[in-house]
């Protein structure tokens, strides 16, 4: 279009466009919507607008009202769609045809004859809203990023994953490449809404490392049709997304019959890069030996026009997984140093004289995964339309846990994690008059998982340290039954309803409704109730261990009298008012009301609400005690739970359209959001009320313990392992005399599920070239409620540390400085109770603020790109990084424990460049060729330096390091040599955080390991069919190209979880100063020279070969 016609035009087009309604459905489909004016730009009052769905004949029809505004909803996602505008009198006043519509979002589509003369060459018809219409809408008032078929079809998707799509957005990250963490704006990779067709895919209950319902893909994606990525949605039935809201739908049906059989490939021998380390030796990937996927489409009609189907059904596998660790003298790509062959050996063959079975780190196992899924729309009239799914996903994962920089897992420590997911859902989308439409949603799921070891079946497990040290710690070997996987089973049953209205009055649209969730939990989870064994090599060959630790049902409790069981129910309220203030500016306004109940309460604990201080006992039926607080208890119940702990969510936003030549507008909005945390952090208590389940955990320097009696039950040797009569401290039997320790977990009476203040304001300017589109755009986030773990059970201090930190030690001297025993932790705590006894409560500190600017093309002329440049700051009081409260309590780091302090997130990437670009081309016939590619750089992930021992005696090596401001600024342990801390010192003054921040204690997550840079490409190549109409595709994706070019780019190397890195071992004297030990092995290189642990940062692989090249090919046949 000209610049003179785009002048004539504008003033309607503004006018025009500006005049929609909200999109009504949030996560199955989309919305039209605009004015229908004559030549002359006037308003065409009670017109018929028809809006026909090509493919399928679907049929929705619409009056103008008497400012010539329509709105069409709940229509189905892509297209193409005709938009025909007939006159009260029977008259076609304008038509488009090839409109395609978007996911969640209100498409304005504006119709017109000509206004002017000089349209002539657009053949009578100006259609105001183009290409750009999605963009430039009344609708557009927060930050979303929507990815259509076309665009999922030829974009790089190495991994065939959810993760190779969320990343295109740019406040959208991978946060944890190898875990597949998404993390968006500096939050929890826990906190985003991940849905498809409006049913949760996301982890529904939170054991996940990814935030997902499984490791792969929760769906094939090659049944998904579209996806809708948004980082604030301020629309009031936008629902449990702090961080990002990743809405997908699924591919239906149409009045052609449409399939594809393809079948995708990947082996590490020719298709996996080698990965090199800081040596210069590369090594081959061994995490497994092939990848394939193979799957087919098919979806018609049953009935032309009415009602149609669309099925499809993949199965995924990987073979030969293992483990990518192994002892420095093999061939492992992650060598453990200070570990030989011939120790592993060693150990072994001890283990199997005790009839255990203890494996091996060489084993291979095979991963399977199994998506299906059926689903029909049904055209019921022309107002009234409705759709049905069923999918299901079921995988059978085998779990290598590895190892690490100081320890390996053989494969009797490995387990499957079986997990099946079924979900069946139901849309209806009506129109009942002019005015008046609703939409409503009913879902059921179901989700199992379970855990089964790999090898040797139910065994205790254990910890050998074959440098003889056990006591402090260091490179180990772990054969058993891993601890969390000894009682590990979940069961979740899942209703949702949905039920929405929209009434439109004249410049007003109303919209309300209501949603209900229902989880019924059950989740048996016992950690260490085989048993859990320290040694080191001599005290494992002769028979005699240094710790043990259990935990047993007691008081007449079984293993299934223990489980969690809960039902939560979730009711949401919504009501909201979209108001065209003027043809320019749109409000929108509402509020949202969750409201979460539970009647299901934790197993009260008498001792544990006992008042502090004094002794108390409590007593079973029978007579018998059963539990004893000598020094009573914390004084309130364990028992509280989220019950009616309510949270309104005011929300405002708004899109104003400048009269400029080009298109312009401003958008932004503010309201509050609630996230749907992971409920295993509400289900600790239930599980942990110290009452039904004792904890032992004893230390025997002695060492006296005869090694036949092993986990053994009686006079039977392991592995005859009893789960009802376990080796329970106390019995003579077994440990001479030692009491159970209560553990509890308690949630605060007023918690309230992660909450946060979004503000945004943005502007999109269309650029003079090529239709591409400007935009910059700031979102900030402000925490209300966000969680605070701390451990309740520390006891008074006893004294401070030379930069004034507290310290829990008890007064037992040796040589010359506290004693780190465990025995001597934790002094003045209440020793009826567990180490860690946790209050998951809130805390208002912590914020993000993120900043885009962003270039964008559509598709068009046979190309599509996308630049974006994102700044983002976070930070948190506690990352959240783990399922189990303890360990959230220790996933942290801390001056002091328990300290409300918001600092640097784990999540935080404070810059971030991502591109894309897509090119086709059909060199012969209708056979396209497409090139693209996608690049992200980013800042490296964050982490602490902190000491490598447990310095304050809260029971917890998560110590902030102190860093000394020369070599007498602290003692050193008598082992340490002048070289040493000297070598030490020049590593501070070398390092350019560390010397900047002697004589200080060293910050949460101020450090970061390197930048990381990512190419990604993808070549598709369409070839004749066998048939008219059918098509070939051969198609390669490279993923992490940049590591093909070079061995060290697009390597993410990672500090020891949690986002960890120990300067030093360290205890305190008297008078509370420092006393560094650099002498352990994890503090020197292969000359005996000090290096920081986890020097170089180590590289991560676990699941996939994700920090270096690799390549799938896939071969599809479509008709």
């Amino acid at each position: 279009m000209n610049s003179r016609i785009r002048a004539k035009l504008l003033p309607l087009a503004i006018a025009s466009l500006l005049a929609g309604a909200p999109a009504f459905a949030q996560d199955t489909s989309s919305a039209i919507s605009g004015r229908v004016v004559d030549a002359s730009g006037k308003p065409v009052a009670n017109a018929t607008v028809k809006v026909v769905h090509e493919p399928s004949g679907t049929t929705k029809i619409v009056t103008t009202d008497a400012d010539g505004r329509y709105a069409a909803q709940g229509l189905r996602v892509g297209g193409p769609f005709d938009v025909v505008a007939t006159s009260a009198g029977g008259q076609q006043v304008a038509e488009q045809h090839d409109v395609y519509l978007a996911l969640s979002q209100n498409t304005a589509i504006n119709l017109s004859p000509a206004a002017a003369q000089g349209a002539q060459s657009l053949e009578g018809v100006t259609v105001s809203a183009s290409s750009l219409a999605s963009t430039f809408s009344p609708d557009n008032k927060g930050l979303t990023t929507n990815l259509s078929r076309r665009e999922l079809e030829a974009v790089p998707t190495p991994n065939r994953s959810i993760q190779d799509i969320a990343r295109l957005d740019p406040r959208v990250q991978i946060s944890d490449r190898d875990r597949g963490q998404i993390s968006a704006l500096g939050q929890n990779f826990r906190y985003n809404s991940i849905t498809i067709d409006s049913v949760s895919a996301g982890d529904p209950f939170g054991l996940e490392d990814n935030g997902l319902a499984s490791v792969g893909s929760p769906i094939s994606q090659d049944t998904i049709e579209e996806y809708n990525i948004s980082t604030a949605n301020y629309d009031v039935a936008a629902r449990r997304g702090v961080g990002a809201s990743i809405n997908a739908v699924t591919k239906s049906g149409t009045n052609e019959f449409h399939g594809s059989v393809y079948y995708a490939f990947q082996n590490t021998n020719d298709m996996v890069g080698e990965l090199r380390n800081s040596s210069g030796q590369s090594s081959k990937y061994n995490g497994f030996d092939k990848n394939w996927t193979a799957g087919a489409t098919v979806g018609g009609p049953i009935i032309k026009d009415k009602l149609f189907f669309f099925a499809g059904y993949e199965e995924a596998k990987k073979t030969g997984v293992g483990t990518s660790y192994g002892p420095r003298d093999s061939s492992a790509a992650n060598p453990v140093q200070g570990l030989t062959n011939a120790q592993v050996q060693q150990i072994t063959n001890l283990a199997t004289q005790l009839g255990l079975k203890p494996g091996n780190y060489t084993d291979k196992f095979d991963m399977v995964d199994k998506r299906s899924l059926i689903k029909f729309d049904w055209n019921i009239t022309d107002s009234h339309r409705a759709t049905f799914r069923y999918n299901r996903t079921k995988e059978n994962q085998p779990i290598a846990t590895a190892g690490g920089t100081t320890y390996l897992n053989l494969s009797s420590d490995w387990y499957y994690k079986n997990r099946d997911n079924k979900s069946y859902t139901l849309n209806f989308y009506d129109d009942w008059n002019e005015t008046f439409s609703t939409e409503a949603a009913i879902s059921y799921s179901t989700y199992d998982q379970g855990r089964s070891s790999l090898v040797g079946g139910a065994q205790p497990y254990i910890q050998v340290y074959p440098g003889n040290d056990a006591a402090t710690g260091g490179v180990n070997v772990a054969i058993g039954t891993e601890p969390s996987s000894q009682v590990n089973a979940l069961k979740v049953k899942t209703w949702n309803a949905f039920l929405a209205a929209t009434v439109y009055l004249d410049d007003h649209t109303l919209k309300g409704g209501v949603d209900f969730e229902q989880d019924d939990y059950y989740n048996a989870f016992l950690q260490r109730a085989y048993g859990s064994y320290q040694f080191n090599l001599n005290q494992f060959a002769n028979g005699g261990w240094y710790n043990y630790q259990l935990k047993t049902p007691v008081n007449g409790y079984s293993l299934d009298d223990v489980a969690a069981r809960y039902k939560l129910n979730q009711y949401g309220l919504f009501l909201q008012d979209t108001w065209q203030v003027t043809p320019a500016l749109s409000l929108q306004y509402g509020v949202r009301l969750d409201i979460p109940l539970t009647n299901d309460k934790p197993l009260e604990n008498p001792c544990f609400a006992a008042a502090p201080g004094k002794s108390f006992t409590a007593y079973n039926a029978n007579g018998s005690v059963a539990c004893v607080a000598a020094k009573g208890g914390f004084g309130y119940s364990n028992s509280t739970t989220i019950n009616g702990n309510r949270v309104v969510q005011p929300r405002l936003s708004f899109n104003y359209a400048f009269d400029t030549e080009r298109m312009t507008q401003l958008r932004g909005g503010a309201g509050l959001f609630i996230a749907n945390g992971p409920s295993v952090w509400l289900s600790n208590s239930y599980a942990n009320n110290g009452f039904n389940v004792g904890t032992y955990n004893v230390t025997d320097n002695a060492s006296g313990l005869p090694g036949s009696n092993l986990a053994g039950v009686g006079a039977k040797p392991a592995p005859s392992y009893d789960p009802n009569n376990p080796i329970t401290p106390g019995t003579s039997r077994v440990l001479g005399s030692s009491s159970a320790k209560m553990a509890v977990d308690t949630v605060d009476r007023d918690f309230k599920q992660p909450t946060v203040w979004k503000m945004s304001l943005a502007v999109d300017h269309e650029l003079p070239w090529m239709g591409i589109v400007a935009s910059l755009e700031w979102i900030h986030l402000k925490v209300r409620d966000g969680i605070l773990y701390q451990n309740i059970n520390l006891g008074a201090p006893t004294g401070t540390t030379q930069d004034g930190r507290n310290i829990y030690w008890g007064p037992t001297l040796l040589n010359g400085a506290l004693s780190n025993s465990s025995t001597n932790e934790r002094y003045n705590s209440n020793q009826a109770f567990d180490r860690s006894v946790t209050r998951l409560t809130n805390t208002s500190k912590g914020k993000s603020d993120n900043v885009t600017l962003s270039f964008k093309k559509a598709f068009s002329d046979s190309w599509f790109g996308a630049v974006g440049f994102s700044w983002n700051r976070a930070t948190d009081v506690n990352p959240g990084t783990s399922s189990v409260a303890s360990s959230n309590y220790q996933g942290n780091v801390w001056t002091n424990p328990n300290e409300d302090k918001a600092t640097t997130s784990l999540y935080s990437i404070p810059k971030r460049v991502l591109a894309s670009l897509s090119w086709q081309h059909r060199f012969f016939g209708d056979y396209a060729t497409t090139i693209s590619a996608t690049y992200d750089g980013h800042s490296g992930s964050p982490y602490s330096w902190v000491f490598g021992s447990d310095v304050n005696g809260d029971g917890y090596a998560r110590d902030l390091a102190y860093i000394p401001s020369s070599v007498n600024d602290v003692k050193w342990a008598a082992k340490v040599t002048d070289t040493m801390k000297q070598q030490f010192m020049d590593y501070v003054n070398s390092d350019g955080y560390l010397s900047s921040h002697k004589g200080g204690v060293a910050g949460r997550n101020a450090t970061r390991a390197p930048w990381l840079n990512q190419l990604d490409l993808s070549f598709r190549q369409e070839i004749p069919g066998l048939f008219d109409g059918n098509k070939g595709v051969v198609s390669l994706d490279i993923y992490n190209f940049t590591n093909m070019v070079n061995k060290k780019w697009g390597v993410e190397r990672r500090a020891t979880f949690p986002g960890i890195r120990s300067l030093a071992d360290a205890v305190v004297d008297a008078n509370g100063k420092y006393v560094y030990d650099i002498s352990a092995s994890k503090y020197k290189d292969a000359a005996g020279n000090y290096i920081p642990n986890s020097t170089p940062l180590p590289v991560n692989e676990s699941l996939s070969p994700s920090q270096r090249w690799s390549a799938m090919l896939t071969v599809k046949y479509t008709f």
